[in-house]
C-alpha cells in the first residue's frame, strides 16, 4: 500500500479561532483528536465557528473568500464538504468530521477531521525524523522516511498515526493512494502530497 502525507499548500489561507478561551482549550489538548472532540462537545459546539486568515494570521478576512478544499488550523485538517464527502465515500466514518463554518462564507460547509480511531503503524526505531523532542519518552517529529509496522487489513482513506508511548498523533495526515487520486481527479484545491516509504521486512 502506498501512503502519502497530506499538508496545506504554502501561502494558502489558514483557519483562525476567534474564541480565545476555546482556542486555548483546544491547544492544551496537544495533537490529540479525541481530546479535541471532548473540548468541542463540552463547549456545546455542534457547528464550530471559525474565521479565515492569511498564513501569518495577522489579518482575518471578513469578506467572502475562495476557500480551498483543505484548510489547516494548528495541526488540524479542515475539509470542504465535497472533500469530506469523498473521504466518506472511500471509507472514512462520517463521524470523523465535525461541522464548522467560516464567518466570511457562512453558507459553505466545512469539517474538522477528528478521527475516532488512530493507528499504530510507524516503526519509530527504523523510520527517520527531522527532529526528536527531548522529553520522557522522546517524541519523534516530522517524518522524513517512513518504515511501517505490519499494516492492518484496512486503513481509512485519510487517518492519523499514534506516537508510541503518548496520547498524541504524528503531525502528518496520512492518506491512501486512492484518496490522493480522487483529490486530483476532482480538482480539489489546497493540498500538497508527499509520498512516504512503506517498506517493511
Amino acid at each position: 500500500m502506498t501512503i502519502w502525507a497530506m499538508r496545506g499548500q504554502e501561502g494558502s489561507l489558514v483557519g483562525f479561532v476567534p474564541d480565545e478561551r476555546l482556542a486555548k482549550a483546544i491547544t492544551t489538548c496537544g495533537m490529540n483528536p479525541i481530546a479535541v472532540r471532548e473540548v468541542l462537545r463540552a463547549a456545546g459546539m455542534e457547528i464550530f465557528d471559525m474565521q479565515i486568515a492569511e498564513p501569518s494570521a495577522t489579518r482575518v478576512e471578513m469578506n467572502r473568500q475562495s476557500i480551498p478544499d483543505l484548510v489547516i488550523w494548528s495541526w488540524i485538517a479542515i475539509f470542504s464538504q465535497r472533500a469530506a464527502s469523498t473521504a466518506v465515500e472511500l471509507g472514512c466514518e462520517a463521524g470523523e468530521f465535525w461541522p464548522c463554518r467560516f464567518q466570511s462564507n457562512p453558507e459553505e460547509e466545512f469539517f474538522f477531521h477528528l478521527p475516532l480511531k488512530v493507528f499504530d503503524i510507524v516503526d519509530v526505531k527504523r523510520s527517520t525524523f527531522r527532529h526528536i523532542l527531548p522529553v520522557d519518552p522522546p517524541i519523534p517529529m516530522f517524518i522524513e522516511a517512513l518504515v511501517t509496522k505490519q499494516l492492518p487489513d484496512e486503513l481509512p482513506p485519510c487517518f492519523r498515526a499514534e506516537t508510541p508511548g503518548t496520547t498524541i498523533v504524528f503531525s502528518e495526515l496520512f492518506v491512501r493512494d486512492d484518496f490522493r487520486l480522487a483529490w486530483d481527479r476532482n480538482a480539489f484545491r489546497g493540498a500538497v502530497f508527499r509520498r512516504l516509504s512503506t517498506q517493511m521486512e
